[in-house]
């Protein structure tokens, strides 16, 4: 890399140009420093490549440190781990550059205020948290977006700056925007009380690129920061998924003679739909489908208190009849405001056939009876849980059933599948389908399997926009 600026000097300060985003036009920096800039200078096209040289100002020796300075500064923009020791040595590398007693790093906090985040002496040491400089100079540069210079050399001179600074004498102040993604993050301020020989285009263009080089370093390592934080919350998000899946009852299951299955596919990462069955006791078992509003981990944690206090309860009570009341008070000292639980809870007495149950406000569960083709729903019997505190549901219902009858439960994610064009896939589509797999002596498996790909027939390839449940028992 000689005086003049060989090839690969040029290559490679375009190319640090063009990632750190700096303008096409330096000539108004120039102009602010007292140096007469190259009129419509354009950087980085071929016809003007040779005047792109004037960013080397002609001194071999300087030039050379400068770019070694300059690439082993991207090599630690790139490599390092720790912020904020990196942006202490990128303050440091800039005030040996410039020239300057201090360096300080000053970014943008969300009120739009400027808070020194790194600021450092000729030394190589820390400043104070809350050094005096000139406010004003920053914030012309914030306004304009563009950097700000001012040297004196007379031996007399000072700068003119604000009140708050005029007893430190400074006869040095630059001051640069950081930025990255087109978006400034705050600026890079130096300043000193030592004069210094006119500004040429080669400290403008360096003193750019380290704050360039600094917006780099910020973003990239915001970038590094959101990516780990995504994979932690994509591996939080499949442990959650796993553990749903285990709460959930694998494959089918037998109760005497009676056989279910069941199917429960989120549409996101983790689900708010559940479903379960259980022996309550000799003769009894029960089965429930449940649906919290919202979607994501935060219905999946609540579903899966509900499991726990459902379980609890029948296993205590072994009875439906105040079931309701005991898990809504229960749930409305739980979920935060806006959140409610639809739940539908059935046992069946296998000796005498009857199904008891609670609705809490969810989509109706239907009864087939293939000996005479016919169908019932089994309505709400009580608003949805986590609603209206100390609510009861009174009596608990219940129904005759007769083997061989199928009862389907399932979550309106079901029902309100959408096809392209809004049509809603219904209950009258549930009741075609399970009409038919019955009739051909479907099992529990079959009918879920059977639902669930007519469904999907009916979405033709467009994503659920709720959790698909469904619970299939045949009595």
């Amino acid at each position: 890399m000689g005086g003049n600026g060989s090839p690969a000097a040029l290559f490679f300060t375009a190319r640090v140009a063009r990632a750190a985003g700096f303008p096409h036009n330096l000539g108004a920096m120039a102009e602010r420093a007292g140096t007469m800039p190259e009129a419509g200078a354009r950087w980085l096209t071929p016809e003007e490549l040779k005047r792109f040289a004037e960013c080397i100002s002609g001194d071999s020796e300087r030039d050379q440190r400068c770019l070694r300075a300059l690439m082993a500064t991207v090599s630690e923009v790139l490599g390092a781990t720790d912020l904020d020791e990196l942006l202490r040595r990128l303050v440091d590398h800039t005030i040996q550059t410039t020239g300057t007693e201090r360096g300080l790093l000053l970014l943008l906090q969300e009120d739009g205020e400027l808070k020194v985040r790194t600021a450092r002496d000729r030394r190589g040491r820390d400043l104070e948290p809350d050094p005096v400089l000139s406010r004003s100079v920053p914030e012309k540069v914030l306004h304009d977006n563009q950097p700000v210079v001012q040297r004196v050399s007379g031996d007399g001179e000072v700068l003119d700056l604000t009140h708050s600074v005029a007893t430190m004498r400074l006869r040095q102040v630059m001051c640069a925007p950081v930025s990255a993604r087109g978006r400034t993050l705050g600026v890079l301020y130096m300043d000193s009380t030592l004069g210094g020989p006119a500004v040429t285009h080669a400290d403008l263009w360096m003193f750019y690129a380290q704050a360039g080089l600094m917006g780099m370093a910020i973003e990239n390592h915001r970038l590094l920061r959101e990516t780990l934080q995504a994979r932690e919350m994509s591996h939080q998000l499949r442990v959650a998924r796993d553990i749903q899946k285990r709460l959930l009852p694998a494959g089918t299951a037998r109760f005497g003679d009676a056989e279910l299955a069941g199917l429960s596919e989120p549409s996101s990462r983790v689900g708010g739909d559940y479903f379960d069955y259980f022996q309550v006791d000799v003769g009894r078992f029960g089965l429930c489908v449940g649906d919290v509003s919202g979607h994501g981990i935060g219905p999946a944690l609540v579903m899966s208190n509900v499991r726990a206090h459902l379980r609890g309860l029948l296993q205590t009570r072994r009875s439906l009849g105040g079931l309701y009341g005991l898990l809504n008070r229960a749930l409305c000292n739980e979920l935060t405001e806006g959140m409610f639980v639809s739940l539908f809870v059935g046992v069946l007495d296998s000796a005498k056939m009857v199904l008891e149950f609670q609705n809490a406000g969810h989509t109706a569960p239907i009864i087939y009876r293939p000996s005479d083709d016919s169908f019932r729903t089994i309505p709400p019997t009580a608003p949805a849980l986590g609603l209206i505190d100390d609510l009861s549901a009174g009596p608990c219902p219940a129904v005759s059933v007769k083997k061989g009858d199928v009862l389907v439960c399932y979550t309106d994610g079901v029902t309100e599948r959408h096809s392209p064009e809004g049509e809603l896939y219904g209950e009258e589509r549930v009741r075609g389908v399970v009409r038919r797999a019955v009739k051909r002596g479907a099992s529990p498996a079959d009918v879920v399997a059977a639902i669930r790909e007519d469904c999907e027939k009916h979405a033709r390839d467009l994503p659920p926009r709720d959790d698909v449940t469904l619970v299939v028992a045949r009595l």
